[in-house]
């Protein structure tokens, strides 16, 4: 345990000192993974697939605010399905309006988990997203992690629907268009997700805030089990096809990774709680503190041994006038 936190120490110190450099580099790699993604889900436009053109987005993205890796996304997604179907990047374009608006309403500030959960579900490791929301954000964190649920489950939708919507000629535009937006609207399994994203991450946060003994270790395991439990009643209801075996193991997954992001953001001795009281004026105040666990990075010191000669300097010679002012100052008065 001390080498792990000694291990968060180094770690810490690194990207304090080296923050300028190194967020650039997570936004390139952010960025990078998010346009693969894309083009593998997607991939109907060729010039997109280029490896160059992902390159010259992610280094756009690398220096540019964090929002415009939304934009970026969206605007890969969109140029997707114009290729393969106006009439679906037309009503996607129309969806991604409607979930910008309540983005930046209610969180602007959370960009980072509108583009890691559809990476994360790709992963199979949902539930690490709305864990992660309630441990650091606030409630409209939901907004961010139900925007980016739906971002997935309309890519899903699409690559599922192109044997459809190829079958379909091109003179029926509007059944296109009713064979699109039914089936987002009727997509059960999307909507399930996001009630329950949203409400682990109230759950999560909730519990996190509470002033009891591992609030957030309680709050991980409480998170995970509300989520997998809203999943398997909405299953039972709509019936949405989820697998048991991969929600238990992403929950588990998830939950662990949940539990890493807490040692290195909220690592604290609940053995050494103090309660601290004291007033003033109008108040008494009732302070429980409990003290964060920090280890000390051992410092190296190197010390050089040599050996060195004694310096021993020969007297200074005397000169003839100082021989005879000597023997002078030595003569014996009689």
């Amino acid at each position: 345990m001390t080498n792990l936190l000694v291990l968060r120490e180094y770690l810490k110190g690194i990207y304090g000192k080296y923050e300028i450099y190194i967020t650039p580099v997570e936004k390139l790699l952010l960025s990078f993974i998010t346009l693969i993604m894309i083009n593998r889900k997607l991939g109907y436009m060729s010039r997109l697939n280029e490896i160059s053109t992902v390159l010259i987005a992610a280094l756009l993205c690398s220096f540019l605010p964090m929002n415009f890796m939304i934009f970026i996304a969206a605007l890969f997604i969109i140029l997707h399905l114009y290729t393969f179907s106006l009439e679906c990047a037309i009503v996607v374009l129309a969806l991604f309006l409607v979930m910008f608006l309540l983005y930046f309403r209610f969180s602007s500030k959370d960009t980072v988990l509108v583009l890691l959960t559809p990476i994360c579900c790709s992963l199979h490791i949902p539930f690490l997203m709305p864990l992660a929301a309630g441990l650091t954000g606030t409630p409209a964190s939901a907004v961010s992690v139900g925007c980016g649920v739906a971002v997935y489950s309309v890519m899903q939708y699409v690559s599922d629907s192109v044997a459809a919507l190829n079958s379909m000629d091109d003179e029926s535009a509007m059944q296109k268009y009713r064979y699109i937006v039914d089936g987002l609207i009727n997509n059960k399994a999307m909507l399930v997700m996001i009630v329950a994203f949203a409400v682990t991450v109230l759950v999560v946060w909730l519990i996190r805030r509470l002033s009891v003994s591992h609030s957030w270790t309680i709050a991980i395991v409480a998170g995970a089990l509300t989520a997998v439990s809203v999943l398997l009643v909405g299953d039972l209801i709509w019936e949405t096809n989820s697998s048991i075996l991969s929600l238990v193991t992403g929950a588990v997954v998830s939950a662990a990774l949940a539990k890493l992001l807490q040692f290195f953001i909220f690592n604290v001795d609940y053995s050494r709680t103090e309660y601290v009281q004291f007033e003033d004026d109008e108040y008494y105040y009732y302070v429980k503190a409990i003290p964060k666990i920090t280890v000390a990075k051992p410092s190296k010191t190197v010390k050089k041994i040599t050996s060195q000669k004694k310096d021993v300097t020969p007297p200074p010679r005397m000169t003839g006038s100082a021989v005879k002012r000597s023997n002078k100052s030595g003569k014996r008065q009689v």
